[in-house]
């Protein structure tokens, strides 16, 4: 499953310093043209990006439901589970280390593993049943 996201970019770049303002304004309006047609040149090169902020389809198009947030953050979590538990990407082994290692994190901050799973239980079946509309899926 895709979602569009919509991106909002600061490029830096770094252009002729005899060149005035809006020269140098010019050069980087054809070099972003350049990125277009890697054929042109223009004397200047983007040399930096750093993301000031990207936004979500929902946000672009002001949709309230584009991916539900438990949809995201699952598949937030399969990706992270996957960079931790390289050996494999089997869903059902993922969630099975993991459950592992969660009963030893609970274990090393004195935290009882079979009471906090029940208020996450809690807490996923009223997330579940906003969702449904109060209808067990």
């Amino acid at each position: 499953m895709r979602e569009e996201i919509t991106v909002t970019a600061q490029l830096i770049y770094d252009c002729p310093m005899d060149a005035a303002l809006t020269e140098q304004s010019d050069m980087i309006h054809a070099d972003l043209t350049r990125l277009l047609d890697a054929d042109s040149t223009t004397g200047v090169a983007c040399c930096g990006v750093s993301i000031q902020h990207i936004a979500p389809e929902a946000e672009t198009y002001g949709t309230t439901e584009a991916r539900q947030l438990a949809e995201r953050q699952s598949d937030r979590i399969k990706d992270a589970l996957q960079a931790v538990y390289d050996d494999t990407e089997d869903a059902r082994s993922l969630l099975i280390y993991a459950l592992c290692d969660l009963r030893h994190f609970a274990d090393q901050n004195g935290l009882s593993f079979g009471l906090n799973d029940k208020a996450a239980h809690q807490l996923y079946r009223a997330e579940r049943d906003s969702k449904t509309g109060g209808v067990a899926a």
